[in-house]
């Protein structure tokens, strides 16, 4: 786990303290993450900063890593880097998130435990593309799509021949 830290945390007890955590966490622990991945051998790179600010008390973080998924157009493995920052404002009722300043982004606190891990894995799934594509110019089925496409274009006959076919069958 991270710099000593227990599977789930007081996230108030950490930003009263200031507390900052950097380390890094195997992919295979994140178990949503995994089915959404393929394979998880490798590592990401975390980063936390617990603190408070303008009354808030907040997680500040950085996750990184690079993932192995399949590209949804041909079904190849291919890699993403996934390097994503948030800030969390912890809040307990709506009340507080009304009033939680616009840079902070909401993180419902509703047991004195949280589940650190559990954060840090939704944040990467959210970082994660929602359809994995290679880049076309590097991806095997869209170089062959294209190729059918332009072989379909040039014989497909546009408007215009038909018509002149036509007028010219009527002389």
């Amino acid at each position: 786990m991270l710099s000593g830290l227990p599977k789930t945390v007081d996230l108030y007890r950490l930003a009263m303290a200031g507390e900052t955590h950097v380390g890094r966490v195997k992919q295979s622990v994140f178990k949503r993450l995994v089915s959404a991945a393929h394979g998880a051998e490798r590592w990401v790179d975390v980063s936390l900063q617990f603190g408070m600010e303008q009354g808030v008390h907040y997680l500040r973080g950085g996750l990184t890593s690079e993932f192995t998924v399949i590209c949804q157009r041909c079904m190849n493995p291919m890699e993403v880097l996934v390097d994503t920052r948030f800030l969390f404002g912890f809040v307990r009722n709506k009340e507080e998130e009304s009033r939680l300043p616009e840079q902070f982004e909401p993180l419902w606190v509703e047991q004195m435990e949280t589940d650190l891990l559990s954060v840090i894995e939704d944040e990467l799934l959210l970082a994660m593309p929602m359809v994995a594509l290679h880049p076309s110019a590097e991806c095997p089925a869209w170089k062959d799509s294209t190729v059918v496409n332009e072989q379909a274009e040039s014989d497909r006959a546009t408007p215009f021949s038909v018509l002149a076919a036509l007028t010219r069958d009527k002389h």
